[in-house]
């Protein structure tokens, strides 16, 4: 009888935790929407291309609507850090007359598994010298680019917005 009460506190403990990171990713994602438009362009892109070589230009041809051209800078392709699951990661930096307040998300367009922020963003040194924004992580093409994960830099105290 025990164990049961046990096990029942313990599942009881581990639900209350999973919904409140799912409420933090949320929140973290509604505030960088344009992050995840970004993250579907650059999937589709290189799912219609079957390849992983391109350009900010490139992936801004693929918005017809013009949603997220003025709020990006900057993408650079790396493999993704974790060589246990695989991947790619493609690390962007914010323009200077970002707007992602005004971006509404298409059906399709879901908010993936696992966003969250950190110090510092970047694979190696180099990346970490050019002071990235955030980065996105994608799967390889055998499962078929899907976005796995976002990314982004953990704000300081003294800044209040992106």
């Amino acid at each position: 009888m025990i164990f049961r009460i046990i096990t029942f506190l313990l599942i009881l403990c581990a639900g209350c935790r999973t919904a409140e990171q799912t409420a933090k990713m949320r929140a973290i994602a509604d505030e960088n929407k344009d992050v995840v438009v970004l993250s579907y362009l650059i999937r589709d892109y290189m799912r219609k291309n079957h390849t992983t070589n391109f350009t900010l230009r490139d992936i801004l041809k693929g918005d017809t609507l013009g949603r997220i051209k003025n709020n990006f800078s900057e993408l650079e392709l790396g493999n993704w850090p974790n060589p246990w699951r695989g991947g790619y990661a493609v690390y962007f930096k914010f323009a200077d007359r970002r707007n992602p307040d005004s971006i509404k998300l298409k059906e399709y367009e879901t908010i993936p598994w696992e966003v969250k922020t950190k110090k510092l963003i970047g694979g190696n040194e180099l990346q970490l010298i050019k002071k990235f924004d955030g980065e996105i992580h994608f799967y390889y093409p055998e499962r078929f680019y899907q976005v796995r994960g976002i990314i982004l830099k953990k704000l300081s105290a003294n800044k209040t917005s992106l």
